[in-house]
């Protein structure tokens, strides 16, 4: 989730590799499941002990997903790491939700991926990010993620049960590509929501801009700053990582054509974000011109308002005067051919202000 970065960190002053866990307090304990599947069958597990995490030995065609929902405790995560022989400065990436999108490797061989899930709330209409963070081995895949109520990962968990695609045809590399790219696709959902978003503020502002409006501007601009953050560092790490795997065992030069196909929806993701950016710049200047537009018309109003009543008040200001020697005073008529002089003074000028294009 979208989570306040302090400027403290608990790692200063740490060693590296130390485990702490960096992130929002949660009270919901950690859910471990182990998904055993290959093309004919396949078996989940809630696990009870950490125990029960060891790897299996398992025939070379079948895999092994563990999913570790929950990473607010550091011991849980220590132990995970002893099982599977996992470097101690991976586990510290995988418990700190504040770091950047990234990919290591290790000896092992190991692949380690951090990404950030992002979520649109409808009811806040803000970007809430989620860290998640994968470790590819031989035969067996780790997924970490931070605990919720809904599982992330239920659609590929969906096709996995129904045997529909070719997830359960392939090997723990292919999975990792399944959950990766379902993480980028919802880079799209939530950069749609956003687009309706700015288009319900443009048609506002062009109606009638209001402070909301500003306030919703810039608080879409945030967004887009948090979700390049979170896109950008993809685009080079799996750019990199596809270009140096290929003679790697691995991940099989099969799915590294599916992560090409991430790769290039990462570079529309950032695209669209670029486009976006400039939407919002737009739309800052189509409100700040539309209340400045505003403003003219309503000085543009006082002011012919104002040059009226100068004459008027001209006239109405010598026959006030208090001097005995005015003949008009004396007038039956005089009150009556005053009034109609002013009502003359008022249409003359407002011709005069329409034949200038003033009052348009």
């Amino acid at each position: 989730m979208a989570n306040p970065i302090s400027s403290a960190s608990p790692h200063l002053g740490t060693s590296p590799g130390t485990l702490v866990y960096v992130g929002p307090e949660t009270k919901l304990d950690v859910c471990v499941r182990r998904i055993e599947y290959n093309e004919q069958f396949i078996e989940e597990t809630e696990l009870k002990t950490i125990a029960e995490c060891r790897i299996q030995p398992m025939p070379e065609n079948q895999v092994t997903w563990l999913d570790v929902d929950g990473i607010h405790k550091p011991e849980v995560i220590a132990e995970i790491g002893k099982l599977y022989n996992l470097h101690p400065l991976l586990l510290e990436d995988v418990l700190n939700t504040r770091q950047k999108p990234k990919l290591d490797q290790y000896d092992g061989p190991v692949v380690f991926v951090v990404m950030k899930m992002l979520e649109y709330n409808p009811y806040t209409r803000e970007v809430e990010q989620e860290h998640v963070s994968f470790v590819l081995g031989p035969h067996y895949l780790i997924s970490f993620q931070e605990e919720r109520t809904d599982d992330i990962f239920t659609p590929v968990m969906e096709r996995l049960r129904a045997s529909v695609g070719k997830t359960r045809r392939n090997g723990p590399d292919y999975l990792l590509y399944a959950l990766m790219d379902l993480v980028v696709d919802n880079y799209f959902l939530v950069l749609g929501k956003i687009e309706e978003d700015l288009e319900r503020l443009e048609d506002e502002i062009f109606r009638a801009a209001r402070t909301r409006n500003q306030n919703e501007l810039y608080a879409l601009k945030r967004d887009l700053s948090v979700i390049r953050k979170s896109v950008w560092p993809l685009r080079e790490i799996l750019t990199s990582f596809i270009r140096e795997d290929e003679e790697d065992d691995l991940v099989s030069a099969n799915t590294l054509l599916y992560l090409r196909d991430v790769a290039d929806h990462i570079i529309q993701v950032l695209d669209t974000l670029d486009n976006y950016r400039e939407w919002v710049a737009s739309l800052l200047d189509l409100y700040h011109s539309t209340l400045s537009t505003r403003m003219n018309n309503t000085m543009k109003v006082l002011t012919v308002f104002s040059a009226i009543f100068m004459p008027l008040t001209f006239v109405v200001g010598i026959y006030g005067m208090n001097f005995d020697n005015m003949p008009e005073l004396k007038w039956h008529y005089g009150y009556y051919l005053v009034l109609g002089a002013m009502a003359v003074i008022v249409v003359v000028m407002l011709l005069w202000f329409r034949r200038k294009g003033w009052l348009e």
